[in-house]
């Protein structure tokens, strides 16, 4: 199952057929549950992997903004030497 799998299809792919349920049976109602339980593990998990997506993302933002800084801090002159512009 998939999270584009509609009811229908969940139902079918438990070896039943949609068109013979009865839609106010106990065997319905257990089937509804069991699929919006796995729909909405299917979501966590989605939800979860774009949180790390997102978090992996800045973690390489911050990593770069950092390495920017180190690197501007080291093309620095070295001390005793002006900065452009400065007074001798």
């Amino acid at each position: 199952m998939t999270a584009d799998t509609t009811f229908k299809e969940f139902v079918e792919e438990m070896g039943l057929k949609f068109s013979l349920l009865d839609f106010g049976s106990r065997e319905y109602r257990n089937l509804v549950e069991a699929f919006n339980e796995v729909k909405f593990k299917l979501e966590a998990e989605e939800d979860a992997r774009e949180y790390e997506k997102e978090r992996a993302r800045l973690m390489l933002s911050e990593r770069s903004a950092t390495e920017n800084l180190l690197d501007r801090h080291a093309q620095r002159p070295k001390s005793g030497t002006p900065f452009a512009g400065s007074q001798p």
